[in-house]
């Protein structure tokens, strides 16, 4: 069993995308490269079977009881892993709908898991309280998805967690902080309407999905998530607050964002 690389493996197909002697393999990565849920998880492949988890650790692979894929010549199945051990739960001729079916089992799996609650610092809490944040905070998203979508952005899993907890809040920041100044922002995604070819083109260069979260400092920049919950400033260059929930003390907090290489700055 073999990972392909975290964040880029849609632009690093392994060689059997190309291989004649196993296009159904190839097909099968393809459609679950498509996928928003499926491509922000970590993808392992063996002979004609591709699993993803949540990790990047073999071991953890092995743990989850997360369904796999294979492909045949002739069709594609699913084998869902369970209590009772392995079984077919579907197949199809169409990779697409395999991969559709196994993201499905994937959602509803995963979202029977305990989610545990991150500890914010007192400080952090204080702060996300004051903007309207609470323990448990679920808000609609889809009316900002339909529009996001409808300007040509593609909603991923990580993002929309984020949005649910997060989304509408207006943190006002000043002040010096441990690094930097704090600044404020509002995560409102809609700020970003016509902004795609700047997320895209970066997204590009990182080999990552970003989607946008909102403003930080007025407008002098935006706020994006990648699919595996780094938090960016995106502007003419590009800079990472870490991944999530410890980018938000970051943010809140006044680090410094860690600029992306030079050789990427546009």
């Amino acid at each position: 069993m073999r990972r392909l690389g975290r964040c880029s493996w849609r632009n690093t197909l392994p060689p059997a995308v190309g291989d004649q002697s196993s296009p159904s393999l190839g097909a099968l990565l393809q459609a679950a490269a498509s996928d928003p849920l499926l491509s922000a998880m970590y993808p392992w492949i063996s002979m004609q079977q591709l699993s993803v988890s949540a990790s990047d650790n073999w071991e953890d692979w092995g743990r989850e009881p997360l369904p796999a894929m294979f492909a045949r010549p002739d069709r594609y199945s699913v084998v869902d892993r369970g209590e009772r051990g392995d079984r077919v739960a579907f197949e199809a001729a169409d990779p697409a709908e395999v991969v559709a079916f196994a993201a499905r089992l994937v959602r509803g799996r995963r979202a029977v898991q305990e989610r545990e609650s991150h500890v914010w610092s007192a400080e952090v809490e204080s702060v996300l309280r004051d903007a309207g944040w609470y323990p448990g905070r679920n808000v609609e998203v889809t009316t900002r998805r339909e529009r996001l979508e409808a300007d040509g952005f593609r909603v991923h899993s990580a993002a929309e967690d984020f949005l649910r907890e997060f989304g509408g809040l207006t943190v006002v920041g000043s002040g010096s902080g441990i690094t930097r100044a704090r600044e404020p922002f509002e995560l409102d995604p809609l700020l970003a309407l016509g902004e795609e070819g700047r997320f895209g083109e970066w997204g590009e260069e990182i080999g990552c999905h970003l989607f946008p979260l909102g403003e930080l400092d007025h407008g002098r920049s935006f706020l994006g998530l990648d699919e595996h919950g780094e938090l960016y400033v995106v502007a003419n260059w590009l800079a990472r607050f870490g991944r999530m929930p410890e980018a938000m003390e970051n943010l809140i907090l006044g680090v410094m964002p860690v600029r992306m290489p030079a050789s990427v700055q546009h």
